[in-house]
């Protein structure tokens, strides 16, 4: 199946139908009216629709890229061990129960499959048992205990978890083993297997876990498609074919309409951090993607929150998924401990540097390693002072921004990793996606401008099961975000799982709640009073009514004038 850019499309052809496994309704927005042919092809291997054939020999496409006979795909009949087919129903949800995993099949399908504990019960191939041994895994995680055997059955899958609990080998390792049912990928297939994530960070971690669990096959071949490196390579990588593509959603779309790759061959799809994807804007080149693939196929859909828009994308374009959800939804994690600490603007950085060097030194003092911590800040040109001012002070501390090269953010986050440097400056292009390990505190030196972007930052530590903590610096300029962060923590404590939600819906509250704020403030500063009446005001609310005397505008101030 080749993908035709749009200003190559024949106009004159009859209105593409769109691959929607829910619906099959004509939609008229620009990235569905697409030519890619997954439903023109034959699952025979000697036929070819005569739409196809007659765009290969039109000479739209180059000579290069015109398509080889698609084989069949191949669902294996996955079956668990025996002692796994044996669990009664009331032992099924006892794991469960232990395990803190919810589960919830379609109504109009068999019940989901049963959480597996260990590994070997899951009868995998041979060689990604090695390859689990290898970097010694000895237990799933929880995730990984119920995700992998409905993905492994052959089921759609929605996948609700914390991040770092697990979820990038929850679906990477069924994604290898069903690569290696499939017929051998040849030079100019496109790939068997496709993996979307947000961002470059975040696809390289794809990516190195995939390979991880496919070392010991010699010929398995996985492409990492993303912004920021060299494209004819990836061109030249992606044309000799490939099992596995992982990719940020613009990149892949560009290389679909160079004729480098097509979705001819794709039978699993996994979209990751979904809501972070469409928060993104990615939205149209997933639409552009899914609505073109084979109609035979496998969709894996995960993500850590679940606003309304992933529901709706998930009713679209799944087929009676299995939905797992892990701990908490739409919450940070119930693993942080979140501080919050009042300053002043000049008092940031002494307080920064006294609380770093108390832990550096309350770890050598107990003979443990200097925790990893993330500190976040506002700008780029800050991001570089504020770590060169720890350095001065004797810190191991480095820079990551989004100008930084792509060689020295990859240096920087090898170095944080490995813990040659245990603090990361960082802007909010760290703030989603990265996956460090051990990461004991985030500091927000400067708090983000929303709720979403807050979630997002204290949710880089507690992650898989360990505590965190996350520090927040304040001023007057910021009341109005941590007066929604306080109110949200109470409400997590008293039973609320949805009151650090994130989405489209979540943020237009708070616009409509910044606006009330303001106009608030407004009044208040604008109210006279005729005769003795007087107005007691506390004082932890008199900055409502006081001019600020900082000059530029705050958090409630500026965040929504989109």
């Amino acid at each position: 199946m080749s993908y035709v850019p749009p200003h190559l499309r024949n106009s004159s052809s009859s209105t593409t139908t769109t691959t929607s496994k829910t619906s099959s309704t004509t939609l008229d927005t620009d990235y569905t009216k697409l030519s890619y042919t997954s439903n023109s092809y034959s699952k025979s291997s000697s036929n070819l629709s005569s739409f196809n054939a007659s765009r290969w020999t039109s000479g739209i496409l180059p000579q290069s890229v015109r398509p080889l006979a698609v084989p069949d795909t191949v669902f294996p009949q996955w079956k668990p061990s025996e002692r796994v087919l044996r669990m009664k129903p009331e032992q099924i949800e006892e794991v469960r129960l232990r395990l803190n995993v919810g589960v919830t099949a379609a109504p109009d399908s068999a019940p989901a499959p049963a959480p597996i504990e260990t590994f070997t019960d899951m009868c995998l191939h041979s060689s990604i048992m090695k390859d689990i041994a290898f970097h010694e895994y000895t237990r799933p995680t929880s995730i990984q205990a119920q995700a992998m055997p409905v993905a492994l059955s052959g089921r759609d899958l929605l996948g609700c978890a914390e991040t770092g609990s697990g979820k990038t080998a929850a679906f990477s390792i069924p994604m290898i083993q069903h690569c290696l049912a499939q017929p051998p990928v040849r030079r100019g297939d496109g790939p068997l297997a496709l993996v979307l994530a947000p961002t470059r960070e975040l696809a390289q971690q794809i990516e190195k876990e995939v390979k991880a669990f496919s070392r010991s096959l010699e010929s398995f071949k996985t492409a990492i498609v993303v912004g920021g490196t060299n494209i004819a390579e990836q061109r030249s990588e992606l044309r000799a074919g490939v099992d596995i593509v992982v990719a940020t959603p613009g990149r892949f779309i560009d290389h679909l309409q160079q004729g480098n790759t097509s979705l001819s061959r794709v039978s699993f799809v996994v979209l990751d951090e979904a809501d972070r994807m469409l928060d993104m804007g990615f939205e149209p080149q997933i639409r552009e993607v899914m609505q073109n693939l084979p109609e035979k196929h496998q969709t894996l859909l995960f993500s850590a929150t679940m606003p309304v828009e992933i529901e709706a994308l998930a009713q679209e374009y799944l087929t009676s998924p299995v939905q797992v959800k892990v701990g908490k939804v739409s919450s940070p994690t119930a693993n942080v401990s979140q501080i919050l600490e009042k300053v002043s603007e000049s008092e940031k950085i002494d307080r920064l540097l006294a609380l770093l060097v108390e832990e550096a030194s309350q770890a050598e003092g107990s003979g443990h390693p200097v925790p990893l911590t993330i500190v976040f800040v506002e700008r780029k040109t800050r991001c570089d002072e504020v770590a060169e001012a720890l350095v001065a002070q004797g810190l191991q501390a480095v820079a990551l921004h989004g100008g930084r090269t792509q060689s020295e953010r990859e240096a920087a986050l090898r170095d944080f990793r490995s813990g040659s440097t245990n603090v990361l400056v960082a802007t909010d292009v760290a703030s989603r996606g990265l996956d460090v390990t051990g990461v004991s505190h985030v500091i927000n030196l400067d708090l983000p401008k929303s709720m979403e972007d807050y979630v997002h930052r204290i949710g880089r530590t507690g992650r898989a099961g360990s505590m965190g903590q996350a520090t927040s610096f304040y001023t007057d300029r910021d009341m109005f975000l941590v007066a929604h962060i306080k109110k949200a923590i109470a409400d997590v404590e008293s039973g609320n799982p949805v009151a650090f939600a994130t989405g489209k819906v979540a943020r237009r509250k708070e616009r409509e709640a910044a606006a009330a704020h303001k106009e608030a403030r407004v009044s208040l500063s604008n109210l006279s009073m005729n005769g003795p009446t007087s107005i007691n005001i506390e004082d932890k609310y008199r900055f409502m009514i006081a001019s600020s005397d900082i000059k530029r505008e705050g958090a409630a101030d500026s965040a929504w004038d989109d």
